[in-house]
């Protein structure tokens, strides 16, 4: 039996450059789940299950918002963990920019809950796992073309499946 179906709206991000940093942390050594380049990304907006008319509005705003939005570079500057650094749930690379803030304000201008804007590299510690220390990372950079509406697919890789496509600063 298959769960529901949930959706999110997200920044592909499938960065070599970010892949080739995350292969020298080591890892699969401390968490069970380690994310493919196929599935970095960026989530501005966590929708949960959605209905094939919430999807259709959801579509039209990306379109209306992806057309006033050109293309911009985020930087990835640092390591953002969840939990106890020393023993993770999360970690990722974190990042920050003012187009970046702004579009999560037009995604999500209701929301409650901060936004630590990252791309989630591995998560779910391993109980086994000696105690985790990180290092200072080299700073890498990304140029933002599209806005992507993603499903949840965790029984496949990759876990995640564009559903819709909309480049910045085009219209559709």
């Amino acid at each position: 039996m298959r769960q529901e179906r949930h959706f999110f709206i997200a920044l592909p991000i499938p960065s070599k450059d970010l892949a080739n940093l995350a292969e020298r942390l080591s890892l699969p050594e401390y968490f069970r789940n380690v994310y493919t380049l196929e599935e970095y990304h960026l989530t501005l907006r966590f929708f949960g299950p959605l209905e094939e008319k919430e999807q259709q509005s959801w579509k039209q705003q990306l379109q209306q918002i992806a057309r006033m939005m050109e293309p911009f570079v985020l930087r990835f500057n640092r390591l953002i963990t969840f939990g106890r650094d020393e023993r993770p749930r999360v970690v990722g690379f974190g990042t920050e920019s003012e187009e970046l803030f702004q579009l999560v304000e037009q995604i999500d201008p209701n929301s409650t809950r901060p936004f630590v804007p990252h791309v989630t590299i591995a998560k779910k510690w391993r109980a086994e796992a000696a105690e985790w220390k990180t290092s200072p990372i080299r700073s890498i950079e990304w140029t933002v073309r599209e806005l992507v509406l993603f499903e949840v697919r965790p029984e496949v890789s990759p876990r995640y499946e564009p559903v819709y496509r909309i480049h910045l600063g085009e219209e559709e």
